[in-house]
């Protein structure tokens, strides 16, 4: 098991490569608090997500609704849906992490195992999130199999990639034979609300750098100013600017962290107007300025 700062594409997509094109699972601790911002932020993924939280409080948000987690408790989040985690119950909140591309589950294209078990479910907006709880003896027996691969990937051995890939087949199955499907009126008005926050979120990502409009960004999703405002406030919980400004800041982190531009070119380069309005910001975020995280960087890396 792995400590990660998951790093997010610019269409929000996580950068980070699960497990490898050979063996595409991985399972990691994540650890809140080590994250640049405190928690991870909104993004989405093609593989499916298991989480188990072993520390603290966890509240994950996913497909409009907000889920506390304490430890034992988990949730399972499908391909292709929006999802965040913010520690509840301490900055240290920590929970378990598996990334499962369904390839793996498909076992080869066109076989029964992707036909019958992954392509009808992956994606699907009836089976976008599901929690777990300790207190569901088949949602437990899901979790209880996220230690075991872990200590499979930890210690590794031969032929442990057939034992790991057993364990994820059981949690799986077991999965689906006892979920329950939502009302297609339901889901679909999901569907819609998710590739909506999806789309506007995709538009900031690549013009973060340029004066942001809700006229040219509701031109760009086919959706009017107020209806764009609505959606992302319902998927989301926070406007759509107050999203863009903390991207901004995510990224003159970044850029901080990895060059050697001044202050004044990274607050331009993170699309902010000003340098002024940067420090101001970042400074209400972080409780410092952005000189002064520079000189903790220098101090911790001495």
């Amino acid at each position: 098991m792995q400590i990660v700062d998951f790093r997010i594409n610019p269409d929000q997509h996580e950068a980070t490569q699960h497990g490898t094109a050979a063996f595409p699972l991985a399972i990691y601790e994540t650890v809140l608090s080590k994250n640049v911002l405190g928690f991870i932020n909104w993004h989405w993924h093609e593989e499916l997500q298991f989480c188990y939280v072993t520390r603290g409080a966890v509240s994950f948000h996913v497909n409009e609704r907000e889920y506390l987690l304490y430890p034992r408790s988990g949730i399972f989040v499908n391909s292709g849906y929006l999802h965040m985690a913010k520690p509840a119950g301490g900055a240290d909140s920590t929970y378990l992490c598996l990334d499962v591309s369904p390839r793996l589950l498909g076992s080869f294209a066109g076989s029964i195992f992707e036909r019958r078990y992954v392509e009808p479910y992956v994606r699907n907006p009836a089976l976008a999130e599901l929690l777990l709880s300790p207190d569901v003896p088949w949602q437990e027996e899901v979790m209880r199999c996220m230690p075991q691969i872990n200590t499979l990937c930890e210690q590794g051995g031969f032929g442990f990639e057939f034992d790991v890939v057993t364990l994820l087949g059981r949690m799986w199955v077991t999965l689906l034979r006892n979920y329950q499907e939502q009302d297609e009126k339901t889901f679909g008005s999901h569907l819609k609300k998710n590739t909506v926050a999806q789309a506007i979120i995709t538009y900031l990502q690549q013009h973060y750098t340029e004066p942001v409009t809700l006229e040219k960004l509701a031109r760009e999703v086919s959706f009017s100013g107020s209806e764009c405002c609505r959606l992302f406030k319902k998927v989301t919980g926070e406007t759509i600017f107050s999203y863009l400004q903390t991207y901004r800041l995510t990224q003159s982190v970044d850029l901080l962290c990895h060059s050697d531009l001044p202050v004044s070119q990274i607050a331009y380069e993170a699309g902010f107007c000003s340098t002024s309005y940067f420090i101001k910001t970042f400074k209400g975020r972080f409780g410092i300025t952005p000189k002064q995280y520079l000189k903790n960087l220098a101090q911790e890396g001495k």
